[in-house]
């Protein structure tokens, strides 16, 4: 390396490997607590926590929802775990959308029910989605291999570390890492560290492998493709009727929440179709198509039929959330498989260059 070169600063280097997964349920998460709170303010007739008079004390959702930040950003500068970023995802979501959805107060006088304020929200998460997808499309660089494998490391030092997540971060250095001391001294430590011996598995540990094993044997079957086919499909055009249909009744094309909705809505019909082709050859890249769309309908799509059906949406996002667990869980099992098919070959290359 030439010494007039400059390396980027250190904060923005060493991508986690999961940071798709996570920043998307960090996502879900908020919009998740914009829906649910105004659901719940709806049913409950929008109740005032304090004094409803001028000079009352009323405490607003926002700081609860900022109060949840905070323990999410503590959580994170005080533990060094890998798994906590679960955590801070999840709660730091939750509590960004709680903050987020009082919009309304910060931007205008007319308070929490500001109209334009959930055209502002959808503004809001389309950034973060495009932010969020610029960071994982992004290709990982040697650097963030070697990353990485210290971040497998420290979970080993927890006793967090199984045999399966070892073999996958050795596989990961060796393919991505640098040839440099620093990296083959990690290989080696990586490779000799504990690795958690194998529990009985738990009530929930035994669903998830029951269900990863019929999943894993419905999709040998012919069937798969067909009902993944017409599954997407169907869900891709309801999306758009729906949203066109709402619209025509309700506030028709000139709000701008209609528009967005509406160009949301075929936007994800359109990622549908991607992964509809993709299906047949990589079941992967289809999958994360799929998972793109349904991103988009939950954080954009949902909030607009909120606002038309309010309480009745809250329906549509429970199923949607399950939808997205489900595919996620399709997602992690194919990258599983992935990873043991390039885990094999690894395995097989020095046996067969010795042979």
């Amino acid at each position: 390396m030439q010494s007039g070169a400059r390396r980027p600063r250190a904060w923005f280097r060493g991508r986690s490997y999961r940071l798709a997964a996570q920043l998307d349920t960090f996502l879900v998460c908020a919009a998740t607590g914009v829906v649910v709170n105004r659901a719940i303010l709806i049913v409950l007739g929008y109740p005032q926590i304090g004094s409803r008079k001028p000079g009352g004390i009323h405490i607003s959702h926002s700081i609860y929802g900022g109060f949840s930040m905070m323990i999410a950003v503590t959580i994170a500068i005080a533990f060094l775990a890998p798994a906590t970023r679960w955590f801070v995802a999840i709660v730091g979501g939750f509590g960004f959308g709680w903050y987020v959805d009082e919009l309304g107060k910060y931007v205008s006088n007319a308070g929490y029910l500001f109209k334009p304020a959930l055209a502002l929200i959808y503004v809001v998460f389309v950034a973060m989605f495009l932010v969020f997808n610029a960071m994982a499309g992004r290709a990982y660089t040697p650097d963030d291999a070697v990353v990485n494998a210290l971040e497998s490391l420290k979970a080993a030092a927890l006793g967090s570390l199984d045999d399966r997540q070892r073999r996958q971060a050795l596989q990961r250095l060796q393919r991505l890492g640098p040839d440099s001391s620093l990296a083959r001294g990690v290989h080696q430590l990586l490779g000799d560290a504990p690795a958690t011996p194998p529990r009985p598995p738990n009530r929930w540990k035994r669903l998830q492998i029951s269900l990863r094993e019929r999943y894993t044997e419905w999709g040998r079957r012919r069937s798969f493709t067909l009902v993944i086919d017409i599954f997407f499909v169907f869900l891709a055009l309801s999306t758009v009727g729906e949203v066109l249909g709402f619209t025509i009744e309700g506030p028709g094309f000139d709000k701008p929440s209609a528009r967005i909705a509406v160009v949301a809505s075929i936007v994800a019909g359109l990622l549908v179709l991607v992964g509809l082709v993709l299906l047949p050859r990589d079941r992967l890249r289809a999958f994360r198509w799929f998972d793109r769309a349904l991103i988009i309908r939950i954080l954009v799509v949902q909030v607009f039929l909120f606002e038309q059906q309010q309480f009745a949406a809250t329906i549509g996002l429970a199923v949607d959330l399950f939808v997205w667990a489900m595919l996620r869980s399709a997602i992690a099992i194919e990258e599983q498989r992935r990873d043991q098919a390039d885990g094999d070959r690894f395995e097989a290359a020095p046996r067969a260059a010795t042979s």
